[in-house]
């Protein structure tokens, strides 16, 4: 290492095979000139292998004359370039930028492993293998391109550069070439045309060789063999503070997402807190996420997406929540409400004139704003993608991205990542001079989800890396994990573009299990000498029969088994004494308070306390579903106005009787035309006419087959549709609108309540259980005999309008009240007469109330049928939900 650095300090280059060695090669050179006494040092030319050619290039086509100078494409301009030569191809694919990429990968190998001649041209006449054959046609046409446009690409490079060699000859500074694992065909002519030409190369395996402590573990799961690696560095990181620790894990990228939370709930716990910093973390995790995924830039990609045409609703509503919007804070909860209303509405896609027209109402500078914005882009032309560019980059500023708050360092390196994202797409001009709006976007947002970001690296003292980036560093303590005998070494996955004779005898990676064979063995012997204690670790697996560790680290001596690691919320558990607080009683109602939810809230008390304080009271709401078509709710209104419609028309049993077939034929349509009123016509446009007609024939149905019930009832007539009824009931006041109300023929009334959700309503006979059921036709009656005394209740019915059957349900006081009920009698013999009914709702309903003012809340929902089903806030009560997944039964239980 000495050696290095010193060759560094005299002005050598040092090439490395990824950009992570790199780094640690800057950090350890500015470390040995800091600990030397010295204050200020040039910065030591340290790069990986493609800067490093395209550094080369820089300095040959200094030497070129105009005619002889041809372009270094970037890798974004490459993908783009075989994109459109896929394209004009005419090949039919479902994915031309994946089959884009996996060309570009295949042309690389082919320069990288390949002798260096043009060796896919004889691939056009293997009809026995239709993809090379179908590369090699491809391959023709982009060699065509980049040469009339005087460009070529990084895979090119590599052979361009060696036929130069004598331009940089013995002028070149000392190579270094360090940590690579093998050189391939490509680079080893590069290595020596540079050596030929004078120049002085010098290759370095690694950093430092170590002969350190070697031992093996396995774990139950990969879970807990994750988990017991990072309580391993944990471990060496307090006793050792200054150690360098690494944890190399095989697919990294398959699991980030698992290492991620373990690493923060072992090794960074206070992360998980709400309102924790994000820099200072022990530990750094190599391995980015796609731009897409960051959210700075993902707002940014649905601000240009919305700017020309509809989001998702999901996407829309994301972006309003976001905090890189103006005055993001004092918004937020705004913006959610928006979210929700669009949910009940049904909205599923949403336009800029949209959000501009919905935001208005509280959010004036901002709507202002986007349509300033808006205007702009209409007027705005572009068709180059420099072009494009700088009109999102305006249309951005304009929106007020990325908010109005200071950006800590992580944003700030992301939207530095987004404004290079931005300079990358301006330069595939050079391979794609036109794009559409459409094409653009599409570009920008393939270009987005294929670039990483990982936020500059720390000196944090552990290391999370993949298995290609923990090559070639040094650690004093070094785990790698996931070497099972199914992973390690890994599946052949030759590039389906390329001949598979061909990969073979090149020696291709992934193309042959001798090869990946090599190539794991090759890296299990650095790691076994890049530190001076190394654990290699499988996971035993779940399945039988179980995993065995890979056979290439079997040599090694098992260590003892693996403790479980503890957790954090363990690790608290154990170190304090924890109190248990049971919060069941919110604050009493002062008395004669009114309260919210009417009859409903009385029956929810019922259903489960918790549920009726936190709806009724603390006007909780389930948050809505997005759904096709109209929301239940939304077909209850409209069956609840076209019954009232109906009813408001035909008043009585001898109308309903009288009337011609053609005439109530066109009451019916009349009603349910005017019930569609309920919805706002802004709903109607949002959900397809073939919904509207549906409903409409739905609404037609459903009141018909309640007419054949009302005309098998005694004469009635109709005496209130929607009647208000107020009642005080245990203290508390309740207001209530009473679905229909009719006077019978024969004296007193029937109380009838619209039932139009898709559960069966319990049987009379389990009305009165110890948590009464159906209250809310008991408290319509004790409202109704508040209000008119003198009229006596004889009938009190559920009218079931469901699409899977209607029906009538309910109690009688007698025979001649209404025939199909149930008599009040048979429910049981406590109820000998209609006022001995009314007084055990008084009594009982009256205890609901009463425990609802005084804040009984507990959860407690009824057994069956479940409340839960139907409830949406166990997000609040956080009750397990699993014993629902049993079938139950929704009324005779």
């Amino acid at each position: 290492m000495n050696a290095l650095l010193s060759a560094l300090a005299d002005g050598a280059i040092a090439v490395t095979p990824n950009r992570r060695l790199a780094r640690r090669l800057h950090a350890e050179f500015d470390s040995a000139l800091a600990a030397s006494g010295q204050r200020a040092w040039p910065t030591p030319a340290i790069l990986p292998y493609a800067g490093w050619l395209a550094a080369l290039w820089e300095t040959i086509l200094a030497h070129e004359s105009d005619a002889e100078r041809r372009t270094l494409l970037s890798a974004a301009q490459a993908i783009a370039l075989w994109q459109r030569v896929i394209e004009d191809s005419g090949a039919t694919l479902a994915d031309v930028r994946g089959a884009a990429a996996l060309a570009s990968d295949a042309w690389s190998h082919v320069h990288a492993w390949g002798a260096g001649g043009e060796s896919w041209r004889s691939w056009r006449q293997q009809g026995d293998e239709q993809d090379p054959s179908l590369f090699a046609a491809w391959a023709d046409t982009y060699l065509a391109r980049t040469r009339q446009l005087g460009v070529l690409d990084i895979a090119q490079a590599g052979d361009a550069i060696a036929a130069k060699a004598a331009v940089i000859g013995a002028a070149s500074p000392k190579i270094l070439i360090v940590g690579f694992i093998e050189l391939t065909p490509q680079q080893t002519r590069l290595f020596m045309a540079l050596d030929g030409a004078g120049a002085s190369l010098q290759q370095l395996d690694s950093l430092t060789v170590r002969a350190g402590q070697i031992t093996r573990a396995t774990a139950p799961t990969p879970r807990d063999e994750i988990a017991a690696a990072l309580s391993w560095a944990r471990a060496i990181a307090i006793e050792r503070p200054a150690a360098r620790i690494g944890v190399v894990v095989e697919s990294l990228a398959e699991r980030r997402d698992v290492v991620l939370a373990l690493a923060q709930d072992i090794l960074d716990p206070a992360s998980i807190l709400p309102g924790h910093a994000r820099s200072g973390a022990p530990f750094e995790l190599s391995l980015g996420v796609r731009l897409t995924q960051v959210p700075l830039a993902g707002a940014a990609l649905d601000l240009i997406t919305l700017s020309d045409g509809p989001l998702t609703l999901g996407a829309a509503a994301s972006l309003l929540r976001s905090p890189y919007l103006p005055d993001a804070d004092a918004l937020w909860q705004r913006h959610g409400a928006l979210e929700r209303r669009w949910l009940e509405q049904g909205v599923r896609t949403v336009s800029l004139t949209d959000v501009i027209v919905a935001v208005a109402p509280y959010a004036a500078e901002l709507a202002s704003r986007w349509a300033n914005g808006r205007d702009a882009l209409r007027t705005a032309r572009a068709t180059t993608p420099r072009e494009w560019a700088d009109l999102w980059r305006g249309w951005l500023a304009a929106a007020g991205w990325p908010g109005s708050r200071a950006l800590d360092s992580a944003e700030f390196q992301a939207r530095e990542a987004w404004e290079k994202l931005l300079v990358q797409f301006a330069s595939l001009g050079a391979v794609a001079p036109r794009l559409g709006a459409r094409a653009a976007i599409g570009a920008l947002h393939a270009m987005a989800n294929e670039a990483l970001f990982q936020p500059e690296g720390s000196d944090a003292p552990i290391q999370i890396l993949g298995v290609l980036e923990g090559t070639g560093l040094d650690f004093e303590a070094l785990w790698v994990a996931g070497l099972s005998a199914d992973r390690w070494p890994a599946a052949p996955r030759p590039n389906p573009l390329l001949p598979i004779a061909w990969q073979r005898e090149r020696g291709v990676p992934r193309a042959t299990a001798q090869r990946e064979l090599e190539y794991a063995r090759m890296l299990t012997e650095r790691f076994a000498r890049a530190a001076d204690e190394v654990v290699f670790s499988s996971a035993t697996g779940v399945d039988d029969p179980p995993l065995s560790p890979s056979a290439l680290v079997l040599a090694h001596p098992p260590s003892p088994p693996l403790p479980v690691p503890v957790t954090w919320s363990a690790s608290l558990a154990r170190s304090a004494a924890l109190e248990s607080l049971a919060d069941e009683r919110a604050p009493p109602m002062p008395p004669g308070s009114a309260l919210r939810g009417g009859a409903r809230a009385i029956q929810t008390q019922s259903d489960c306390p918790f549920q009726a304080v936190a709806r009724h009271r603390l006007g909780a709401q389930a948050w809505p579903t997005a759904g096709s078509g109209l929301a239940p709710f939304e077909r209850g209104q409209l069956a609840h106005a076209t019954l009232a419609a109906f009813w408001s028309a035909i008043r009585d049993w001898e109308m309903l009787m009288a009337i011609e077939a053609d005439d109530l034929d066109a009451e019916i349509a009349a009603a349910v035309k005017k019930s569609m009123a309920c919805l706002p016509e802004a709903r109607w446009r949002s959900v397809p006419d073939a919904v509207r007609a549906a409903e409409s024939r739905r609404l037609n149905r459903l009141l018909r087959a309640w007419l054949d019930i009302e005309r098998a009832r005694p004469p009635f007539a109709v005496a209130a549709v929607e009647a208000r009824r107020d009642l005080v009931l245990g203290g508390i006041g309740l207001r209530m609108r009473v679905d229909r109300i009719d006077a019978l023929d024969d004296g007193g009334i029937a109380i009838i309540d619209y039932k139009t959700g898709v559960l069966k309503q319990p049987r009379p006979q389990k009305w009165f259980d110890d948590r009464p059921r159906a209250s809310q036709l008991g408290t319509y009656t004790l409202a109704q005999r508040a209000a008119e005394p003198r009229l006596a209740v004889r009938a009190v019915v559920h009218a079931e309008l469901r699409t899977a059957g209607v029906a009538a349900s309910g109690l009688a006081a007698d025979r001649a009240a209404w025939p199909a009920l149930t008599d009040i009698g048979a429910v049981g013999p406590s109820f000998a007469y209609w006022g001995a009914l009314e007084s055990w709702w008084e009594v009982h309903l009256g205890a609901l109330a009463t425990e609802l003012a005084a804040g009984v809340a507990t959860v407690t929902p009824r057994p069956k049928p479940s409340p839960c089903r139907i409830c949406g806030l166990q997000a609040l009560c956080r009750i397990d939900s699993v014993r629902f997944e049993e079938p139950e039964d929704n009324g005779d239980a």
